[in-house]
């Protein structure tokens, strides 16, 4: 799993890459025409045959439009959906906000003793760490907390009970990147799990999880498969025992320990609650009525408090490795922004509806049912996503987007695109991947004309389940992108 840190890094890093520029000479009507020519020969690949494709070119600087096909349908987006998320973020929550969370208390400690509550409370940040909660605890300590007479409280007041947007499959469940989604979060919302194989084939491999929590159960059904053999490990989640994580499928004899399997926790707030008891306890610090839900009071007294990264580190985070849970839980943010606790999906949709109006999108054209792209209801039509992106581009944030965004050959989800072709380094884009859905939208830098921004949706793609198919695809889309980089 990633974290904030690692992204943030990243974005230094790679800082050094040349953001696309404003500039450059007009297109004239045949260059126009030459690129539409080329673009509508490469779109009859017999890789696209039977998709729908939507595309949409338009100059960045002076918006006129370049090309298009089907520009206007509605298209599933998959990630690409993550673009409407974090632009109207950026706009309504500003570049200095950040996720917190804090520790609080119903009245000041005395002589060691809290005589009421201590409550943890959530406010969004999905890279809360166990770490941290044992530096809380650590920090309880050092002020003199020796005793807590009341309980500890998890507090998720700030956004609703509502754990996975409508239209979400219930097969994701079980997955990191379907993580359920709550105000109180703790590790981007899974468990850390490895196995590593036993010294015969057949018999169970051993399994190390960290966090250790008590709100789930780990089944292990992982058998050491034959040397050699085959990776098969998965996880899953019993519909009948919902507490239960199962490890299923087997690991070769003779391999190194696993990578991190990252099963999605059942109860986030329990988990986050359930661990920072434990830290509590491991520091001395005991608590006489255990654990409950519930809200702190408005008077509480904060005793420690985290803060996210702002603003351009979480764009990045949710961008460039595609995080769906940040995006959703940027639209609970919102929500709560405009309409107050707790955040829903209602109303941080009609946030969003209310950005798209301010951008010039008729939120009509737009189908909104969660932040990251995940549902299979959200449709998008490829102009609404260039009006999205020129809107980025002509605001005072135009440098922190490009920051946050994928680059071909670089970094990110496009890291491993492109490379050796004219579009390495010269991409700025979001991806997207669904079952027969396959998105790209962002920004190019061309030769000569400046920057172009581009939105190129595929729907009812079939190759994704033919042997090669998704290499002929790249190739594809490296020639377009190469195309319009060189003009």
């Amino acid at each position: 799993m990633r974290s904030l840190a690692l992204i943030a890094a990243l974005a230094v890093l790679t800082g050094a890459v040349s953001r696309p520029q404003a500039g450059g000479a007009p297109w004239t009507a045949s260059e126009i025409a030459s690129l539409d020519v080329a673009i509508d020969r490469a779109l009859e690949a017999p890789v696209l045959q039977g998709a729908q494709i939507g595309f949409e070119i338009a100059d960045t600087d002076r918006g006129t439009v370049l090309y298009s096909r089907n520009q206007a349908q509605e298209f599933m987006p998959a990630s690409n959906f993550k673009l409407l998320t974090g632009s109207a973020a950026l706009y309504e929550l500003g570049d200095g906000f950040a996720f917190e969370t804090s520790v609080e208390s119903d009245v000041p400690q005395r002589d060691g003793t809290i005589a009421g509550n201590l409550y943890i409370v959530g406010r969004g940040d999905a890279a809360l760490g166990a770490a941290d909660l044992d530096a809380a605890a650590a920090a309880l300590a050092a002020s003199g907390v020796k005793h807590v007479s009341g309980a500890l409280i998890g507090d998720a007041s700030r956004y609703d009970d509502v754990r996975f947007a409508p239209g979400w499959l219930v097969d994701d469940t079980p997955y990191y990147y379907a993580a359920a989604v709550s105000a109180l979060e703790l590790e981007e919302g899974v468990e850390h799990v490895s196995v590593t194989p036993a010294a015969v084939t057949g018999a169970p491999v051993s399994v190390r999880a960290w966090p250790q929590s008590g709100t789930f159960t780990i089944d292990n059904r992982i058998a050491t498969g034959p040397r050699g053999s085959k990776d098969t490990t998965d996880v899953a989640r019993p519909w009948n025992a919902p507490h239960t994580i199962d490890l299923i499928g087997s690991y070769p004899l003779g391999a190194p320990a696993s990578d991190d399997l990252s099963p999605s926790v059942p109860d986030p707030a329990a988990y986050a609650l359930d661990v920072f008891s434990r830290a509590l306890a491991a520091h001395g610090i005991t608590v006489d009525r255990g654990t409950a839900m519930g809200s702190a009071p408005a008077n509480a007294i904060t005793l420690w408090s985290r803060r996210s990264p702002q603003m351009g580190s979480l764009l990045a985070s949710m961008w460039i490795p595609s995080d769906n849970l940040m995006a959703e839980l940027f639209v609970k943010e919102l929500a709560v922004r405009q309409f107050g606790m707790p955040g829903t999906y209602e109303h941080g949709i009609a946030v969003e509806q209310r950005y798209l109006r301010t951008i010039g999108v008729d939120p009509a054209t737009v189908w909104i049912s969660d932040g990251s792209g995940l549902s299979a209801y959200d449709r998008i039509t490829p102009q609404d996503l260039v009006a999205i992106l020129q809107a980025d581009w002509q605001s005072a944030h135009r440098d922190e987007i490009l920051d946050a965004l994928p680059v071909a050959g670089v970094r990110g989800t496009l890291k491993d695109a492109y490379i050796g072709t004219p579009a390495e380094g010269a991409v700025f884009a979001k991806t997207g991947t669904w079952t027969h859905v396959t998105t790209l939208s962002g920004y190019a830098q061309t030769h000569t004309h400046g920057a172009v921004t581009f939105s190129f949706l595929i729907n009812g793609w079939m190759g994704d389940q033919a042997p090669g198919g998704d290499a002929a695809l790249a190739r594809t889309r490296a020639a377009i992108l190469s195309t319009i980089v060189s003009m």
